[in-house]
């Protein structure tokens, strides 16, 4: 392993002035780690998307007769269909029957947006907008978007009717749960594939030999995942997505997320790596934090230093970064992400790490992650200015924190650093304010107000 005090540049900034950094996972990667995210982010609305994802995969894949439905669009708008929950309530857990039919519009509103703009989904996304309606063949013939909500739905019902019924449903509970609304053929459907109870089976929380509550579904579900086939564009759009799945806890964490990679990218030509390097750091330093979801909001968005027991808490974000990618991609890239907090003497965390146990890829990661945070506002700090950041800087490195070499790359470096991470950023960027307004737009409409 090459020692990183002894690193020279083998680039020159000109040389990869035009490089473009590309993401390193695949489409169905992105999606196991996004459904995670989801669960870790609020685990009763992420279970249940997950389970609708799954049963509505299920029957899909049994759909023969309307080539127009594809299980690519089925998953995604099956998985995100409650964004909207996660936008107004991503910790609480809210109860439909607790909700005006005006808020559950609105929620729904918002959802559709959000698949609309943020998705590869397009028309697809339209689905949503059928949430409260009676199936219609005429309607369904000229807009597919009625086909696949029918099959949501009736997902979603079938797993009310499984829960009411403790998974011992008989053919009077499909009569009773109101499931005539929606395309009997669906209904029909699940009927012939839950004929040994395997699908019902799937969809129940079990007990591991470990004592840990798991749920079968996930697993088969990621195994779908891997399949799905998504092209070039479609793909960079979820791992852009991925990262914005974060914004369900905290805004902040979101642009820190997508300022990381940039720096990393930036400090990675002064340091001299290679472009197949550099685009994996690229992807570490999209990932590195993702774990963050998994912490509650009030301490990643608390305006003010944190007490012991909150730090401690934050800290475990890198175990749950781990949990989401550790066995999903590759290992190198994992490293670079959930090593982020490590030091070159030791005294970094989660395990104290030193020196050779670090490459210089894992540190380039370490020392953008610092640089986002000392250079952007956060919560309980507004910017430093750039004096302030060579000298915290270099007090690290004098500490033996940081490898010096990399370092002094940004003492000589600053500016162009910062411009090269703007140029960076903006390819992980999704327009979330179009989101907004489009979704303020329905509402308005919607109240009828002139």
């Amino acid at each position: 392993m090459e020692a990183i005090s002894n690193i020279t540049p083998r680039h020159s900034d000109e040389s990869l002035q035009d490089f473009i950094p590309q993401q390193q996972l695949s489409a169905g990667q992105i999606l196991c780690i996004i459904g995670r995210m989801l669960v870790l982010c609020n685990e009763t609305y992420g279970l249940s998307s997950c389970r609708v994802a799954y049963l509505a995969s299920e029957i899909a894949a049994h759909v023969n007769w309307d080539k127009r439905i594809n299980i690519s669009s089925t998953i995604l708008l099956a998985l995100f269909k409650n964004v909207g929950d996660y936008h107004f309530d991503s910790e609480k857990v809210i109860n439909y029957s607790e909700l005006t039919a005006h808020q559950i519009k609105e929620r729904y509103m918002y959802s559709y947006a959000f698949l609309k703009n943020l998705t590869p989904l397009g028309e697809d996304a339209h689905a949503l907008l059928f949430y409260d309606s009676k199936y219609n063949a005429g309607v369904a013939e000229k807009m597919v978007a009625m086909e696949y909500a029918s099959i949501i739905f009736t997902a979603e019902r079938i797993m009310e009717l499984l829960e009411t019924t403790n998974y011992a449903y008989t053919e009077i509970d499909f009569e009773k749960f109101g499931l005539s609304k929606y395309n009997p053929k669906y209904v029909e459907i699940f009927k012939i594939i839950d004929g040994n109870r395997e699908i019902s089976k799937n969809l129940r929380l079990m007990e591991s030999t470990e004592g840990n509550v798991v749920l079968p579904c996930i697993h088969e579900l990621e195994k779908l995942y891997l399949t799905l086939k998504f092209n070039k564009d479609e793909t960079d759009m979820l791992f852009k997505l991925m990262i914005l799945v974060l914004d369900f806890k905290s805004t902040v964490t979101v642009w820190h997320t997508i300022h990381t990679a940039g720096y990393a990218v930036s400090l990675g030509k002064y340091a001299g790596c290679s472009e197949t390097e550099l685009n994996e750091i690229f992807t570490a330093g999209a990932l590195h934090d993702l774990g963050k979801i998994g912490i509650p909001q009030s301490i990643l968005e608390y305006p003010g230093k944190l007490r012991n027991w909150e730090y401690n808490i934050i800290k475990h974000h890198v175990d749950k970064t781990e949990d989401l990618i550790i066995d999903l991609i590759p290992r190198r890239i994992a490293n670079m992400a959930i090593h982020h907090h490590e030091k070159l003497n030791g005294t970094g965390y989660p395990r104290n790490l030193s020196g050779l146990e670090l490459t210089k890829e894992d540190q380039i990661v370490e020392i953008a992650d610092i640089l986002s945070a000392l250079v952007d506002r956060r919560s309980y700090k507004e910017e430093f200015n750039s004096d302030t950041v060579i000298q915290i800087l270099k007090e690290m490195a004098q500490k033996g924190e940081l490898d010096e070499k990399l370092t002094m790359y940004i003492y000589d470096c600053f500016e162009r650093i910062q411009e090269r991470r703007d140029f960076y950023s903006k390819l992980l960027v999704l327009p979330l304010g179009t989101v907004e307004i489009e979704f303020q737009e329905e509402m308005y409409l919607e109240s009828g107000i002139e």
